[in-house]
């Protein structure tokens, strides 16, 4: 009698989640619960993720890519693999503070509103969202002095 193995099919989502910062040490079935909250978006260079003024409704991970963040149309950071974007307006509820464009062709995971909070249940995607927004915060105060 000879016994076969089926390999388990590997999710890419869960290898990018693993490449993460802040996630890359997180519990394999972690990683797969995360990505089981995410879709994955392809946009082509112009596309728009985010109007500014507008009510958040999802949050982005860049996979591949870059976008450049804009407030009034003026160009204020570039974002690439690894960065977050749309997490502050799904936190507080409130409008985008800034409109995020492609740049290039991007490859994006998304979560909804639904999925967000479930995200906020995993200790780890809680880290990397808080190292996101104190970044943020630090580049703003330097770039206020």
């Amino acid at each position: 009698m000879s016994v076969t193995r089926i390999a388990k099919t590997a999710d890419p989502k869960i290898g990018y989640l693993r490449s993460v910062p802040g996630l890359s040490g997180a519990r394999r079935r972690d990683l797969v619960s995360l990505a089981s909250l995410f879709d994955e978006l392809r946009l082509d260079e112009g596309e728009l993720l985010i109007r500014e003024g507008r009510p958040g409704r999802e949050l982005f991970l860049v996979v591949e890519g870059e976008a450049v963040v804009s407030l009034r149309d003026r160009p204020l950071a570039t974002v690439g693999p690894g960065e977050l974007v749309g997490e502050m307006a799904l936190f507080g509820r409130a409008p985008t503070s800034a409109s995020v464009s492609a740049l290039t062709p991007m490859r994006v995971l998304v979560a909804g509103p639904e999925s967000f909070g479930t995200l906020l249940t995993h200790p780890a995607m809680v880290r990397r969202l808080a190292t996101s927004l104190a970044s943020r915060l630090r580049a703003a105060d330097s770039a206020a002095q």
